[in-house]
């Protein structure tokens, strides 16, 4: 009977001197709201992905998520005050593909994507649509190649920098051909400037093409998705049309600032994987064409650490000068 007493006893010691190895944070994590910092507007794709995915992870992490919108300067407001946060799991980034064209652009920022931040997760992308004027004397991918390699197009973006800019340069690059650059300020007021006929083509997300499939507006020749989009069935990929490399999209991603306890960054990977389970076939996400992809931190960075070098290495072939 001593002997089995004893034995409890030990035993007992044993499970708590267990508990008592493990580091605070992974007891009590998290016991309080957690900021989600959206460097885009509210309303648009960022937005409602990272609404969409905190609302599902929710359960799994045990306190909700509170969206806090910075949008402004190509999401570098927004990245930079989820740089300086503290890292402790309670802030972290909705980071869009944009944030990288932006690090790719800038000369000079306050962060460093690969040093200053930990993936938590990526989460999914929406592919491009190469969309061309009404009137434009093209009817396919040979004949806007075509015209491409005249130089005689121009080409409407939402800035320097942007994901639609760099798609397009990467586009020209591979058909070894040029066009005018014309930047605005968004994606709306570029696709009714494409409308109006005063550029000749852009590369936008399927949100913004699709609406126009079957209208007399525009003419949708191609997209970035590595096969046919169920939303643009007679539209062929660039991978159909002979350009495998152009394969860019608009893509979506998790952040924490560096030095984050990794059993944290474990947390909220495996709440945000789980709540990809629950959104395959949400509609607001399929509206937007969005894939759902879940890459772990280690993938996340690698891909991170790849996008950078090639936009960085797109940007100086094509001469284009760095932003302020």
């Amino acid at each position: 009977m001593r002997n089995r007493q004893a034995l409890i006893v030990a035993i007992a010691s044993l499970i708590a001197s267990s508990v008592n190895l493990m580091p605070a944070h992974a007891q009590d994590y998290p016991n309080r709201p957690i900021k989600v910092i959206v460097p885009n507007p509210p309303g648009g794709p960022g937005d409602i992905i990272a609404r969409a995915f905190t609302e599902k992870a929710t359960p799994n992490v045990g306190k909700p998520f509170v969206l806090e919108y910075r949008s402004g300067a190509s999401t570098t407001i927004g990245t930079a005050s989820a740089a300086k946060a503290e890292p402790d799991g309670y802030t972290i980034l909705a980071l869009p593909s944009a944030g990288v064209g932006a690090a790719a652009i800038k000369k000079k920022l306050s962060y460093n994507l690969e040093t200053d931040f930990t993936p938590i997760a990526g989460i999914g992308s929406v592919p491009l649509v190469l969309v061309v004027r009404a009137d434009a004397n093209v009817k396919d991918m040979a004949e806007f190649s075509a015209a491409i390699r005249n130089g005689k197009l121009t080409v409407g973006s939402a800035g320097v920098g942007t994901i639609g800019h760099l798609t397009s340069l990467l586009l020209m690059t591979e058909i070894k051909g040029t066009a005018t650059h014309v930047p605005f300020r968004g994606n709306p007021e570029t696709l009714q400037n494409l409308i109006g006929g005063h550029v000749d083509f852009s590369i936008l997300s399927v949100a913004d093409a699709a609406p126009y499939a079957d209208s007399r507006d525009v003419k949708l020749l191609a997209t970035t998705a590595d096969r046919r989009l169920a939303e643009l069935p007679n539209v062929p990929t660039m991978g159909e049309a002979g350009l495998p490399n152009v394969n860019s999209k608009l893509w979506y991603a998790f952040m924490a600032p560096s030095k984050t306890p990794p059993d944290r960054i474990t947390r909220l990977y495996e709440s945000f994987a789980e709540a990809g389970k629950n959104l395959k076939a949400d509609q607001p996400l399929q509206k937007l064409g969005f894939n759902l992809e879940i890459r772990n931190p280690d993938q996340m960075a690698k891909m991170i650490s790849h996008e950078l070098a090639r936009w960085k290495k797109l940007i100086e072939v094509n001469n284009i000068p760095l932003e302020n």
